[in-house]
């Protein structure tokens, strides 16, 4: 299993070196990253479409209490990125996983609560709040804005590998060659190529699109090599939308949001050690922007905890809303 360091607000002059000595890679590799922790997860999904826009939302579990856990996603994804760790989270409550959208957010004009409402009323279309949010990469982006502007609609919220608030700075700066630079310069890259759509490929080309896309996710997970092929296959090629682009020009142009110290609801934040884009350094940022935070740092991950580490993440995001229950 993954080592995990849990740090606290106490320990945020001394984070390098905890985090050094805490976290290591010594654990055996084939009994946590990448695990497969339902056979059938695919099966157990129900793919529907959206009452408002015909897109395409993800669910799994029975309707009724606890609180709906709902997930959003991050840039090139769609919810299907969550799939193989739906059946398990719906152990514990409905959980349901909608495809965002920019354009359900205003880029410009407006105050914070006019810009994310529109946003707020799409989600209620397909799951009644209060919610349990839990948002990854640009999703834990949009969590945050709306815990800050609508927080009487969730519960609580999870926000992994999700760049606050340094790397959102950094896509309004401009490129760098830095290690997140260049994380920051291929997402470009890969959401600019997206935006074209995703050709139908024949079967017997199956083979070599895996492997292109197991590629395409070295640096943003420690080894793509150990993903499942389902995994590949059914939650990261399935989930590539074409809008991308969008999304990181609308993350450039949103107010600084984002950054505003919030403390009014439980939050945890899981990050993952090697993230290109959520580098350590930026912590006490992050730290900044969410003071009560509980924030859970695992080993031998990088920006996908969800599929890198998917036993420690479904714990981690379990326990903390077994807590406010």
């Amino acid at each position: 299993m993954a080592t995990v360091a849990h740090v606290t607000s106490e320990g945020t002059t001394r984070i390098s070196g905890a985090l050094d000595e805490q976290l290591d890679d010594d654990a055996d590799p084939a009994t946590g990253y990448g695990a497969v922790l339902d056979d059938d997860w695919s099966g157990s999904v129900e793919r529907f479409d959206h009452p408002v826009d015909d897109s395409m939302v993800f669910r799994s579990g029975e309707d009724g209490a606890p609180a709906t856990m709902l997930l959003l996603h991050g840039v090139g994804n769609s919810g299907a990125i969550y799939g193989p760790i739906m059946s398990t989270l719906a152990e514990h409550g409905p959980v349901v996983a909608p495809t965002l959208s920019p354009e359900l957010l205003m880029a410009s004009g407006g105050g914070r609560t006019e810009t994310m409402t529109p946003l707020v009323e799409w989600l209620a279309a397909v799951a009644p709040p209060p919610w349990r949010l839990v948002g990854h990469s640009m999703g834990g982006v949009l969590t945050g804005l709306i815990l800050r502007s609508h927080p009487e609609m969730v519960r609580g919220a999870v926000l992994l590998n999700s760049p606050l608030p340094g790397v959102i700075d950094r896509i309004r700066e401009g490129d760098s060659l830095d290690r997140t630079g260049r994380a920051l310069l291929f997402l470009k890259l890969l959401s600019r190529v997206t935006a074209f759509g995703r050709p139908r490929l024949p079967g017997i080309l199956r083979g070599p699109e895996l492997l292109i896309v197991r590629n395409a996710l070295r640096g943003f997970v420690i080894d793509p090599g150990q993903l499942d092929n389902d995994v590949i296959a059914r939650a990261v090629l399935r989930s590539r939308t074409t809008d991308g682009d969008d999304f990181l020009r609308l993350a450039k142009e949103m107010p600084e949001w984002e950054s505003e110290a919030f403390d009014e609801l439980p939050v945890r934040l899981i990050l993952g050690r090697d993230d290109p884009l959520v580098p350590m350094e930026d912590l006490p940022a992050v730290q900044e922007s969410y003071p009560a935070a509980d924030i859970v740092v695992l080993g031998r991950c990088a920006h996908f905890a969800h599929l890198e580490q998917p036993q420690e993440t479904v714990d981690e995001i379990v326990g903390f809303f077994a807590g406010l229950d």
